[in-house]
């Protein structure tokens, strides 16, 4: 590197011929272990298709030299790498990168750059943004992502015998509400990710928030509807068009998956064979687009493809949300399923006695290689709380396909600061609610004051049936997934009612 600090990687390469194009996979999940170095290209596979492959350990990280700060230097690092690939004598020049999550925000920071022979990358199921792709939903911190994902990185990172057990114990102590909050995270873990304090102080200078707008290179962007970082994912390609540096090989494909988990099936839900990542041949997929941006080619109908979850079926458009899609504003009412209203002081008691549990969603968690906490779960035993209020649709005229962002609009009055929470499920003829999508804001006015909030669902696809209904659920915490902040008792403006906004195709 430019510093002097030496990365290690891995080539692998045919063994003899003519000059090839690379691929370039920057890891801090150790270069050495298989299931990493294959999770989204075979690399063998890929060699004998006739590219080089390098998979490289990031600075700080097992073989590699210096000290590992998260996102603080992969721009500069890849950008030197690339150039290295460039030199060698088995490169024909060109370069692309590909690999999910931190994988993914690596590519990123070094296409910004715009190094000479980037071709193209592929980022998936990752963000482009620290601040409110990574570390905050609007100002709520992801607790339950970020104790997990240190939690991995520590464990890995050669500490001694003693400190081992206190980060073993990292995810159990929020699993079992002893850390609800982020300073007790930092606590608890600061002295062995010192930079965990700079994610709270400096989250909006670690990455420029428009990074996205301005990568000049093509990007193939892939992300999952139950994925962490869906919002993010979708922003990355978005704000392309509206920074005007969009390629007509920009592409966005999403599909019905969590982090880790690409197969469609969760424990209450299989959306069918069709769903899996693999039944795309991403191998396939991922060359046959370098290639196709190497040799100044565009073969693809639709620059988007998405799964329609309900259908169970992939559909193309080209632009998200699609362009035959109607903006489509959808007034909730008081769901009867809701109990009674609770007094103040019941309500309060609840509130101080434990969060509402996070079930299901774009979660990350222990278990998430086989979807044991993410994804479409059942809802029911928000019922049975005080401190969540719901509300729902008349029954729907007609089949709907929800396709785009979906946002909650609602008046609110609160005692004081609180998180407000959404999550919309769809009821079925049984009133059966299955998660959709989540979000959260902050409620800042206090005092009984009536404040309008609009809370960003995140975007999705799916396919919901004439005679269902849609319910959004709203509270003020969601623990493990968010930090269980200061909040307080809540209160939703029924008389005007929540008010869903969705981009909607009626399909008679």
């Amino acid at each position: 590197m430019r510093d002097g600090v030496t990365l290690s990687g891995d080539v692998y390469r045919p063994s003899e011929g003519e000059p090839r194009s690379t691929v370039l996979i920057r890891t801090p999940y150790c270069k050495d272990d298989p299931a990493h170095a294959n999770t989204w290209i075979n690399v063998l596979r890929a060699v004998e298709c006739g590219w080089v492959v390098v998979v490289q350990d990031v600075r700080g990280r097992f073989r590699s030299e210096g000290q590992f700060v998260p996102f603080v230097n992969e721009a500069d690092d890849g950008v030197d790498t690339i150039q290295w690939v460039r030199e060698q004598p088995w490169s024909d020049g060109n370069v692309g990168m590909a690999g999910g999550s931190y994988v993914g925000i690596s590519q990123w920071l070094a296409a910004a750059r715009n190094p000479e022979g980037l071709i193209g990358i592929v980022p998936a199921v990752t963000a482009d943004d620290v601040h409110s792709g990574w570390l905050y939903e609007d100002d709520n911190v992801v607790l339950g992502f970020l104790a997990h994902w240190v939690s991995i990185l520590l464990a890995s990172s050669g500490m001694d015998e003693e400190s081992r057990p206190r980060i073993a114990a990292l995810e159990r102590n929020v699993a079992e509400g002893r850390i609800r909050t982020f300073h007790q995270l930092v606590e608890e873990a600061g002295e062995f990710a010192p930079y965990l304090q700079d994610w709270r102080d400096r989250s909006r200078s670690l990455v420029d928030p428009e990074l996205a707008g301005r990568v000049a290179v093509p990007a193939l962007v892939i992300g999952g509807w139950f994925d962490i970082f869906l919002r993010g994912t979708v922003a990355s390609f978005v704000r392309r068009k509206a920074a005007g540096t969009q390629n007509p090989h920009d592409r966005l494909l999403v599909g019905p998956w969590a982090h880790g988990l690409m197969g469609g099936w969760f424990p209450t839900r299989f959306f069918g064979p069709a769903s899996s990542f693999d039944s795309l041949d991403p191998t396939a997929l991922q060359l046959g687009w370098l290639e196709e941006v190497r040799d100044g080619l565009n073969q693809s109908e639709y620059p988007v493809r998405v799964f329609a979850m309900g259908a169970d079926e992939w559909r193309g458009f080209s632009s998200w949300p699609p362009e035959s899609a109607e903006r489509v504003h959808l007034r909730l009412h008081p769901s009867t399923i809701e109990h009674p209203t609770p007094s103040m002081a019941a309500r309060t008691a609840s509130l101080l006695d434990s969060p509402v549990p996070t079930i299901g969603g774009r979660t990350f968690f222990p278990g998430y290689k086989v979807g044991a906490n993410s994804g479409p779960r059942l809802l029911e035993a928000l019922h049975a709380r005080n401190d969540v209020h719901a509300f729902v649709s008349e029954p729907l005229d007609d089949d709907i396909e929800i396709l785009g962002t979906v946002t909650c609009r609602l008046k609110v009055t609160a005692a004081g600061p609180t998180p407000v929470v959404v999550k919309l499920a769809t009821l079925d003829s049984t009133g059966a609610p299955e998660l959709l999508c989540e979000g959260s804001s902050y409620s800042r006015t206090g005092a009984g004051n009536a404040e309008s909030i609009s809370v960003d669902l995140g975007s999705t696809a799916v396919r919901v049936a004439k005679g269902m209904r849609l319910c959004a659920y709203v509270a003020t915490s969601d623990f493990p997934r968010l930090e269980d902040g200061p909040r307080t008792s809540l209160n939703v403006c029924a008389d005007e009612g929540p008010v869903l906004e969705l981009d909607v195709l009626r399909l008679g």
